[in-house]
Order: structure tokens, then C-alpha cells, then sequence
């Protein structure tokens, strides 16, 4: 928010209204203080006597920026200024100017640290505050796409390639950005930028080295998605005695195996897990495992074969969608044949299978191209056509095409839906517990929809590629604000048993609020100042309002502490 001047005529002389923002910069500022992140950074990040600032405070207020999802590097000096820095406890710094070269410098001085102790230090202070349970840990990737030429490569091999986009932006480059966060309150734990062609199959072994060093033991439960289900990587972790949950993709021996067999029988299973249906107030969905023992062919991993209500629905939608796509390009088709390029029987078979390959829908459908014959007369010679005139006939071969879906197939294939397997490398532990540790790999997914949408991660606007990985290392730090504040707030409202917080319009109250809709109701809050000449003649701030006042309650910030978080204590 910009500061806003307002001139005011008096029998004194001109006065000035300015205002400043004060928002939810006092709810970041009391974890900041309450983890020591200004300590730990200055462990790691020298000062120099000629700094009129130093980088690390520079630092602290990117942070800041990055946790509210506000500006553009070249638009922070605009935001520095719009802002309270009581609220900061770093009044002192108000008349210096932050320009983007003054960003750009600190960044410069974090890449070239140790990050990798950084970050351990951060994550284990983190975990011990606010007792973090580490028993789970999550992993997943997603990647960012740049706009501009970044060139360059970093000493940990970053750089920008073209890959597959997550982003849909295959026509740009891009980064990967890897992120392991705990199960309890998907608070992040690590993570670590690659280059843009990189894959997740190739991550997995370095991660949970890192994870281990941080866990202090091997046996945390490390689960990611069907990209850790490689031979290399599994072995590596059962072998260093960890263990390991994901998914088996489809090209699997065993996932073919079972879906073959599931086509010609049905097999028996039991409920193991009813739950209400995310996003639905009253739906219901429920999980079954198929009775039996599954094995991999390969070092005997435990398969827990896991039929879902809601996937079964969505399977046969996406079938449906595909069918009626294809016949509706087969009824195109149908009516350009014998004209064009489709005028022989193999032109208009490999039309035919184009379409139903497309749609993945080959063993579904039926067609037959039928073959009829023309005749016609057609005039020897030339001139007006009498009584002499000679015809001879001619024929020519038309082509008909007929299609129907294949109802058994169909019937067969309806047997597999809603089917999945989940490998555990564990024996002891149980089907319903393989597949709540699973179910909590989306909440890693919305972490990475923040990442992009709320902090904007991306595109990226840099002139060198040591600046972007010391960026994402500062994302990654707000990433673990927010989610702290957010798991702090909701176990809050668990303890104190309340049906949440007005958060949402019209008063409505959630119990799961998110960070993002926490400083939505602060966005307004400001501090005002009446200045006549040099001089600060009169000083106001608006009111808080009881939702306000009890989210601070619940994150042990007083009101005082609010407006001069100079006073802020750790916790």
C-alpha cells in the first residue's frame, strides 16, 4: 500500500496526513523474533563496516515482502516506504532508500553462503520451537517458468532448461523447485532448486540424504509420488534403513497383472477408511483394500491394492469424456471420406486409428470400412451426345465407415476403476496407514499453489542466475512463515475448541484458516501521522476489530506488541 499525503490548509500553515502500513507485518515479525531468523542469518551472513545497512536486515524485509506476496523486486523501495517500521522493531532504517541494487546485493551475499548449513539451522530451530513432529515427511517438485534471458549456471548446477512445464509454458524455460514439508501442519523442511530438465526420479536419493542429517534418524517415513518408485532409489532407502510410501505407475509388471486380472473376476475387498469428501459438507467417500497379500516381483515390497469411491466416478468420467470425443471426430471423419486425401481404404484406416489413439480408447471401440461400387456412363469422344453416341461405363469405389463401442470391453474395464496401488516398504504397516500418509501429498500440492499464486514465484526477473537460487532460498523461508502461522492458528482453535475464525465474508468462520485469508483482514490496518513541517503534531491508527484482536491472542502478540513489535518478547 502506498503512503498517502493529504495537505491541510489551517490558520497554523499546511499540515500532511501520512499513512503507513502496518498490516500483518507484526504477525510475520513475531515469528521471525520467536525463531531468531535475524541471529541465525547473521551466523551466516558477514557484516561490513562500510554497510550504511546491513545485508541481513535487507534481507529480513525481502522476507517480509515474500511472506505478504506483495511486489517485484524493482517495486520494494515503493513498499518499503508505504510501511510502519515500528512494526518491525528497525525504525532506525526508515530514511535509508532500498532500491532493487540494494536487494540484488544481499541476495548476492546469501548465495554465497553456506546455505546448506543456513538452512539445517533454520529448519532445526524451527522443529524445536514449536515441537514439529518429524515422523512423516512429504515430498513433491514443481516448476517455475522465467521470462527473459537468465544465462549462467550456479556452482550447485542450476540453470534454466526447457523441460516439462507444470506451468503449461513449454515455449519457456525453467527451474524445479523441490520441497519436503512435515505432516504435521505441512510445515516446510527442505528444499533445493534444479535445473529445468531435471526429473523427480533423479531427486529422491540427495533429498532424503538431507532429510536424514536434519531428522537426526533414518526412520522417518519419507512418502513422494510415483517418481520415487524406481528400483535405485527405493533399495537406497530401505538399505540405509529408512522407509518409503508411493504409488506404482501403471507400466509396472504388477499394475498390468492385477488390472488383467481384475478385468476377468472381480475380486474381494473390505472398507478400511470413510471420510467426508473434501470440499463437500455432506458427501461421503470411502476406501477398500482387496483382501490378499501383494507383493513386488522385485525385493518383495508390500502392494496395498486401494479402491476409491470418488476415483471410480472419475475414471468413468474421463472414459465418457474420451469416447464421446472420439465419436464425435468419427462422425467428422465420416463425412469427408471419398473426398480429399481419404479416398483409399488405408488413408481412412489410419485416420480411423489416429482419432482413437489420440483418445486412448482403442480397445473400447469397434469400426468397420465397408466398400461399394459406383457405376455411370461416361460419353466416347466428343461433340452433343445423338443417336451414334458410344458410352462405355465406369465404376468407381466409394468407402463407408461404421462404428460401435465394444460393450464387454467396456463392462471389463469398468472392474478396474477406482483402482490403485500403493507401495509401502514397510510389511508392519497397515493398508489404512499406507493411504492416510498418501491423502496428504495434496497438502504439499496447495503449498506449491501458494507458492505460485499468492507469494508470485513466478515469472522470474533477474539479470543473473545466482541472484534467482538465493530468491528461492528467501521463498522457501516465507513458505515456512506462513505455514507456521497458519498451524499455529489452527491448533489454537483445536485447544480452545471454538468453531473457528470469521476469516471468510459475510463472518463466516472456518476452522481451517489459511495464512493468505489471516492477512486479508489486516490489509486495511494503518498508522497515520499529522506533520507540520519536520514536525509530528498529532498520531492515530485505526481500530482493531475482535477477530483481529483473537488472532493475535492466538499467536501470543499483545496490542501493544502489534503497533511497536520493538517490544515483542520471544515466546
Amino acid at each position: 500500500m502506498k503512503n498517502t499525503a493529504i495537505k491541510c490548509k489551517t490558520d497554523k500553515g499546511k499540515r500532511k496526513l501520512k499513512r503507513f502500513q502496518a498490516g500483518a507485518l507484526p504477525l510475520i515479525h513475531g515469528i521471525v523474533e520467536r525463531i531468531g531468523l535475524r541471529e541465525i542469518l547473521y551466523n551466516h551472513i558477514c557484516c561490513h563496516g562500510n554497510e550504511d545497512v546491513p545485508a541481513v536486515e535487507t534481507l529480513i524485509l525481502l522476507i517480509f515482502n515474500l511472506t505478504l506476496g506483495k511486489a517485484p523486486l524493482y517495486e520494494l523501495d515503493q513498499w518499503v516506504r508505504s510501511i510502519d517500521f515500528r512494526c518491525l522493531g528497525i525504525e532506525e532504517f526508515r530514511k535509508v532508500k532500498f532500491t532493487d541494487d540494494r536487494f540484488g546485493r544481499a541476495l548476492d551475499k546469501l548465495y554465497k553462503a553456506d546455505r546448506a548449513s543456513l538452512m539445517t539451522d533454520i529448519v532445526v530451530r524451527v522443529v524445536k520451537l514449536f515441537d514439529i513432529n518429524l515422523d512423516r515427511i512429504h515430498n513433491d517438485s514443481t516448476s517455475l517458468k522465467a521470462y527473459g534471458k537468465i544465462p549462467g549456471k550456479t556452482t550447485t548446477g542450476l540453470e534454466l532448461k526447457r523441460g516439462h512445464s507444470k506451468d503449461h509454458r513449454p515455449d519457456l524455460k525453467q527451474l524445479v523447485f523441490c520441497l519436503s514439508v512435515s505432516s504435521d501442519g505441512c510445515v516446510p523442511v527442505h528444499h533445493k532448486c534444479y535445473a529445468g530438465n531435471r526429473t523427480d526420479d533423479t531427486t529422491h536419493i540427495e533429498t532424503w540424504d538431507t532429510l536424514q542429517r536434519i531428522v537426526s534418524t533414518p526412520g522417518f517415513l519419507y512418502v513422494g509420488d510415483s517418481k520415487l518408485c524406481t528400483d535405485d532409489q527405493l533399495s537406497y532407502i530401505v538399505g540405509k534403513g529408512g522407509r518409503a510410501i508411493t504409488i506404482i505407475p501403471e507400466t509396472w509388471d504388477e499394475v498390468k497383472s492385477f488390472k488383467e486380472d481384475l478385468r476377468k473376476k472381480r475380486k474381494v475387498k473390505e472398507i478400511i477408511w470413510r471420510r467426508r469428501k473434501p470440499g463437500s459438507l455432506n458427501e461421503k467417500e470411502y476406501f477398500s483394500t482387496f483382501k490378499g497379500e501383494y507383493l513386488t516381483t522385485k525385493r518383495g515390497y508390500k502392494i496395498h491394492w486401494i479402491y476409491s469411491s470418488e476415483k471410480r466416478k472419475r475414471d468413468r468420467g474421463i472414459r465418457e469424456k474420451y469416447l464421446k470425443e472420439a465419436e464425435q471426430n468419427l462422425t467428422l471423419l465420416n463425412a469427408r471420406i471419398n473426398t480429399g486425401k481419404l479416398k483409399t481404404k488405408e488413408a481412412i484406416q489410419e485416420a480411423v486409428g489416429n482419432i482413437v489413439h489420440k483418445c486412448n480408447i482403442e480397445e473400447f471401440f469397434h469400426h468397420e470400412i465397408g466398400k461399394a461400387k459406383e457405376t455411370y456412363r461416361v460419353q466416347v469422344g466428343r461433340g452433343r451426345p445423338g443417336k451414334n453416341t458410344k458410352y462405355i461405363i465406369r465404376e468407381n469405389i466409394l468407402y463407408t465407415l461404421s462404428w460401435m463401442r465394444k460393450g464387454e470391453a467396456l463392462k471389463r474395464e469398468a472392474n478396474t476403476d477406482g483402482v490403485f496401488p500403493l507401495l509401502c516398504t514397510n510389511n508392519n504397516i497397515s493398508a489404512k496407514e499406507t493411504l492416510k500418509a498418501y491423502k496428504y501429498q495434496p497438502a504439499l500440492e496447495k503449498r506449491f499453489t501458494q507458492f505460485k499464486s499468492i507469494h508470485n514465484a513466478a515469472p522470474l526477473l533477474f539479470k543473473k542466475i545466482e541472484r534467482v537460487e538465493a530468491n528461492m532460498f528467501a521463498f522457501f523461508i516465507a513458505l515456512i512463515i506462513q505455514a507456521l502461522i497458519e498451524r499455529s492458528l489452527r491448533k489454537k482453535i483445536n485447544r480452545e475448541k471454538i468453531d473457528g475464525l470469521e476469516v471468510y465474508p459475510e463472518e463466516r468462520k472456518t476452522a481451517y484458516p489459511t495464512t493468505n485469508k489471516v492477512f486479508s483482514l489486516f490489509n486495511s490496518i494503518s498508522t497515520y501521522t499529522i506533520n507540520q513541517g519536520s514536525k509530528i503534531v498529532e498520531e492515530f491508527k485505526d481500530e482493531l476489530t475482535e477477530t483481529q484482536k483473537t488472532i493475535l491472542k492466538f499467536l501470543g502478540i499483545t496490542q501493544d506488541q502489534y503497533w511497536e513489535s520493538g517490544l515483542m518478547t520471544k515466546n
